[in-house]
């Protein structure tokens, strides 16, 4: 018999939806791994009847599928309740077989392998109380080789995400619940919950999966871990600009001029050459950047040109994802709040100037097009770029990005050894 379910790998939750009387079918073979000896399945003897007398038989009727019944325990369907979901296997005869129900969603499962090679058993995740008849809050360890079921007890919620990582003999597992000291993502380390090192999220993980360098990866709706949580303080985190691929158009062909330049730690110490980026004299230019992650900016702060006779008068913000322009709003010299987008007047001689952005979206790139100069041409001597979300934290000494998306947040870190 092979044994069917949906995680080998990375698992996902999945989003589609079935009627409450259907089982959701999880297919992906366990059958590949030659160990496997799982349960068989009692032949029904054929039933001793000549019906050679009949000739032809046809049968009709509203259905869409039939089946001969082979096997002791082959039932007509995957589900018997409303709301219940199925692990499946298959008969011999290609017929699915229903080997355990729920009384609510199956999410999330996974083949645990020990290091032997030998199927462990596979593990199932949702948000069920009761799985083969037995009392069973959201994970249970399923039994192929006996057709048995164990509880994992101590999470209280739902599990909609996990990753058996068989080759640390450890499942991580994610969704939104409470177990130990972590919230929303823990580690089932052979036999034993363990707390991941930052304790989890603060919203819920939909997905889990392994980079080729081991590290593991967690996908969903948070912005925070359970000892690092968002900023409070509106436009406060600052984007990583060093992490940009930073090129440049119309550049002024002196030796120190970089575009590069202007990505500093102290902005407002620019009053160096090596701390400008000037444009070639009565030009117009763009300065670019392209980040390996997305983010949502909120806040643009510039500064001038210091160079005599050089300075940026008006720009624009564009997204190179779409080709956008976007609007901003700033303090006028009065103190009156303006809005900009195609002509941001930047002033001359200014320590630094902020730009807010009406709508916050995702980008992934953008240039800024100088359109007007001071003097002889255009420059720039600092940019910084914030957001109101969660961007960047170091674990366990590592530095990893947090991908801040539409909707998700990834954050990456080593496996438990």
């Amino acid at each position: 018999m092979r044994l069917f379910t949906s995680r080998t790998h990375s698992s996902q939750s999945p989003h589609s939806t079935t009627q409450p009387s259907i089982a959701r079918l999880f297919l992906t073979t366990l059958a590949l791994l030659p160990e496997i000896q799982a349960i068989t399945f009692q032949p029904v003897p054929p039933p001793n009847v000549d019906l050679s007398s009949l000739g032809r038989i046809a049968l009709a009727g509203n259905w869409d599928s039939i089946s001969l019944y082979n096997y002791v325990g082959q039932t007509e369907g995957t589900s018997n309740t409303n709301g219940s979901q199925s692990i499946l296997g298959r008969y011999p005869s290609g017929a699915f077989a229903n080997l355990k129900s729920t009384d609510a969603s199956i999410l999330a499962m996974c083949p645990w392998v020990r290091k032997n090679g030998t199927l462990g058993g596979v593990i199932v995740g949702g948000n069920f109380t009761d799985l083969g008849g037995q009392s069973i809050q959201g994970m249970a360890l399923y039994n192929p080789m006996n057709d048995t079921v164990t509880p994992l007890p101590g999470l209280t919620g739902q599990v909609e995400a996990l990753y058996c990582d068989n080759d640390n003999q450890v499942v991580y597992v994610g969704g939104s619940f409470s177990g130990g000291n972590s919230t929303n993502a823990i580690a089932w380390n052979i036999g034993e919950w363990a707390n991941l090192p930052f304790l989890g999220f603060n919203g819920p993980v939909s997905a889990i999966t392994k980079l080729p360098n081991g590290h593991i990866v967690f996908g969903g709706a948070f912005s925070g871990t359970g000892l690092q949580v968002a900023p409070t303080t509106p436009n406060a985190q600052a984007v990583n600009l060093d992490a940009a691929n930073v090129s440049a158009t119309s550049s002024a062909t002196t030796p120190s001029n970089n575009p590069r330049n202007i990505i500093c730690t102290s902005p407002s110490d620019n009053t160096s050459a090596d701390n400008e980026w000037l444009l070639a004299d009565n030009t117009q230019g763009q300065w670019q950047a392209e980040f390996p992650f997305v983010f949502r900016p909120s806040k643009l702060r510039l500064w001038n040109s210091q160079t005599p006779d050089y300075g940026t008068r008006t720009f624009s913000f564009v997204t190179e994802n779409n080709n956008a322009i976007l609007a901003m709003t700033y303090n006028n010299a009065q103190g009156q709040l303006e809005s900009c987008s195609a002509f941001c007047p930047l002033a001359q001689n200014a320590s630094y100037q902020d730009f807010y952005f009406v709508n916050q979206i995702p980008i992934d790139s953008f240039s800024l097009h100088l359109v007007e100069w001071y003097g002889r041409g255009g420059g720039l001597s600092g940019i910084e770029l914030f957001q109101n979300g969660l961007l960047e934290m170091s674990l366990l000494q590592e530095k990893c990005h947090i991908l801040t998306g539409i909707r998700y947040l990834l954050v990456c870190y080593r496996s438990i050894q």
